[in-house]
């Protein structure tokens, strides 16, 4: 009888820890996706920051840096741990409103790669507004009605001084009644694509993840320790690089580290997988960057937890980041923990929720049993 009741209370365990875990993948999809629908690009991060602070539990001390970072404090004073990742991304904005309504764009920052402007062409696009997000499409002409040469001209050579947004006005004065104002943000709209194997799709889904992936840990109930001081932060303003001589850094990044001095820094960041030998994998577990080829304490630590879990890694050795290099100097350490990604940068980047989920796991384990290593 007690062998039965001990074996009847062991599948009862078993059950709950399963269901557990399916709960908790079941709740950080849930906040990518609330978080996927929130457009957010350098200069424009306050409506992906004011729904971060709306998720966070409401004992938690928010604080800010002055360019739009949100950051809580998960145990102690700020110190020794700072977990911090990106809350913009690349994206464009309105530069001009043309007599006849049309609206003209620009990039608030150097694009990542050299074709990132020529994805516009025909694509609808969603004009971030005061009032409210302005549907819209990049006019694009019918190409089978132009010469060879013409077509080669504006697609090949497409730019955004070519580029024209359609929201159906007929002049300035209709375009800006709608609340459409110079330096508003223009996203892809928000389209997720569930796709099989359990990966999703769409435009900046790696950035909106990871910053999901924060937003649970820092949400969520905490066991054990973290040894110390941990700070959890989304920064804003990353993409543009702080003053300086040489590699430089990220300005939001360099801000964090001036205000809050972190003795290591854990960088959460996205990295394009499936390119070539020696690249990282999708469904091949979180990539752990750094600039070294020696092993630091920090990622002997990731590696130690991450085989105490179970949970596969990727290890690359590639320069510091600009949001990594503000903490590149000693005594500060600091190692990139990054999502794979493929097709960075476009608007079909696929993430593997497999990857998402140990991604989460390998932080959460960080700062309850290993940040006090």
């Amino acid at each position: 009888m007690a062998h039965r009741v001990a074996r009847t209370l062991g599948m009862i365990t078993a059950v709950a820890c399963v269901a557990a875990a399916a709960a908790g993948a079941a709740d950080l999809r849930t906040l990518t996706k609330e978080l996927f629908a929130v457009p957010s690009t350098t200069g424009n991060e306050h409506e992906l920051a004011a729904k971060i602070r709306g998720l966070l539990p409401k004992t938690l001390a928010i604080e800010e840096d002055g360019l739009g970072t949100v950051a809580v404090r998960l145990s102690g004073s700020a110190g020794p741990v700072l977990v911090l990742a990106a809350l913009d991304g690349y994206g464009h904005m309105v530069s001009g409103i043309t007599p006849d309504g049309y609206l003209t764009v620009d990039r608030p920052v150097a694009p990542p790669h050299a074709r990132f402007d020529a994805y516009l062409l025909g694509q609808p696009v969603v004009v971030t507004t005061a009032k409210g997000p302005v549907r819209g499409v990049v006019s694009q002409p019918a190409l089978h009605l132009l010469t060879q040469e013409r077509r080669k001209s504006l697609v090949d050579g497409f730019s955004l001084e070519t580029a024209f947004i359609d929201i159906a006005v007929r002049s300035d004065k209709e375009a800006r009644a709608k609340g459409v104002e110079l330096l508003d943000a223009v996203t892809y709209p928000a389209v997720l694509t569930e796709l099989a194997g359990g990966q999703w799709a769409g435009p900046s889904l790696g950035l909106k993840a990871v910053a999901a992936v924060l937003v649970d840990i820092a949400a969520g109930p905490r066991s054990g320790s973290a040894g110390g001081e941990a700070m959890v932060a989304w920064a804003a303003q990353t993409k543009f690089a702080a003053r300086g001589r040489g590699a430089r850094p990220a300005l939001g990044a360099a801000r964090a580290k001036t205000k809050w001095q972190p003795q290591r820094a854990v960088i959460v960041d996205v990295v394009a997988a499936g390119k070539g030998d020696g690249a990282p994998v999708p469904g091949g577990g979180p990539v752990l960057i750094q600039a070294k080829a020696e092993p630091s304490s920090l990622l002997q630590a990731f590696i130690k937890l991450a085989a105490e879990a179970k949970i596969p890694v990727q290890s690359v050795t590639a320069a510091d980041s600009p949001l990594a290099l503000p903490f590149a100097a000693a005594p500060s350490e600091v190692l990139t923990v990054a999502l794979p990604v493929r097709f960075l940068n476009t608007p079909s980047e696929i993430v593997d929720l497999e990857d998402l989920q140990a991604l989460r796991d390998l932080l959460a384990a960080f700062l309850t049993k290993g940040a006090g290593r």
